[in-house]
């Protein structure tokens, strides 16, 4: 019988220690806590069983985790000097080396704006320290296909925590994750991250959810529309446009850096493809990767000029009044 004992569960990622009540999943071999394995309801690796797939413990190591850092979100212990939680991906704030908090001042920031916000818009770009990165964060080599330095050169500063849920998009089967940024304003970060298609599609269902609203205030300002809608038709559509919009915004949250993953690797594909060699090949992925912030600014703006030309139509006086409606 293997020994288990060094090797990680693969739910909590604790090291199992001499004593532990362990359990094997019976499909792969992967080893748990029993409580752990209660707790998961099935083995974290069930996407990948059938498919050739057997659990693979690396080589026993020390329980470097004994001092570590607990998760605030999903409070499993953490090495020491991990970046992000491992089981949850949550950003671990003390956990920066030294070299890479001396290198890259935002390696602890994937957040918007550099707020902290796990998934959608950075700060400056920065540089990384790659290997620093797939040993702190256990990173596969490469992801459909492209080395994961491409993707760090492409990604921009936002990188480690991209390429962790790739991994963890992988470990799992999953196309599912959570990225805030593309929850609350899924158009701007669409946008933010070079997907124009989703980006104009999220934008036109924006407009298209708010008209409904617009239309109940120009009734209520006893403005004629060219709708014959009653009170009642209209409260519904209202609510209808509103889970809509929230059924839009969900989707964007669990599907967005699948969606990311894909638009990216289609665009670095062909940038490889009609590159003459790998400088001009990298070259190309840091000028057209990372985040656009100038089709952010001009959403924005977009969204702006619709409010004041909206404003300007019905009129300041109309304008006064909807404001003591509302």
């Amino acid at each position: 019988m293997m020994d288990y004992k060094g090797c990680k569960c693969a739910s909590c990622h604790k090291v199992l220690k001499e004593g532990d009540d362990i359990v094997i999943c019976p499909e792969c071999g992967a080893p748990y806590h029993r409580e752990c394995y209660v707790t998961e309801g099935r083995c974290v690796f069930s996407a990948k069983h059938g498919k050739g797939f057997e659990y693979v413990p690396p080589e026993a190591k020390p329980d470097v985790n004994a001092n570590g850092p607990v998760c605030p979100v999903c409070h499993a212990q953490n090495p020491p000097d991990t970046l992000f939680c491992e089981r949850c991906g949550q950003p671990m704030r003390g956990g920066v080396p030294p070299q890479a908090a001396q290198s890259s001042p935002q390696y602890a920031e994937p957040g918007m704006g550099g707020t902290g916000m796990p998934g959608g818009f950075g700060g400056p770009g920065a540089q990384y320290a790659t290997g620093d990165v797939m040993t702190q964060l256990h990173l596969a080599k490469e992801y459909d296909g492209i080395s994961t330095q491409d993707w760090m050169k492409y990604i921009g500063n936002s990188a480690p925590y991209y390429l962790y849920q790739f991994q963890r998009m992988d470990e799992s089967g999953r196309k599912t994750s959570f990225c805030w940024s593309a929850l609350f304003i899924p158009e701007f970060y669409f946008f933010y991250r070079k997907m124009w298609g989703w980006g104009a599609l999220a934008l036109a269902v924006s407009l298209i959810v708010s008209i409904p609203s617009l239309l109940s205030l120009m009734a209520a300002l006893g403005i004629a529309t060219a709708l014959p809608l009653s009170a009642s038709a209209l409260s519904t559509l209202i609510t209808v446009c509103g889970l809509l919009n929230w059924g839009v915004r969900i989707a964007s949250c669990l599907f967005g850096f699948y969606l990311f993953r894909q638009s990216a690797a289609r665009r670095m594909r062909a940038m490889k493809d009609s590159s003459t060699d790998d400088d001009r090949y990298r070259t190309e992925l840091e000028r057209r990767g990372g985040p656009s912030r100038v089709a952010v600014v001009l959403v924005g703006v977009l969204l702006v000029v619709c409010s004041f030309a909206f404003s300007a139509w019905i009129g300041p006086d109309r304008l006064m009044s909807a404001f003591y409606l509302y």
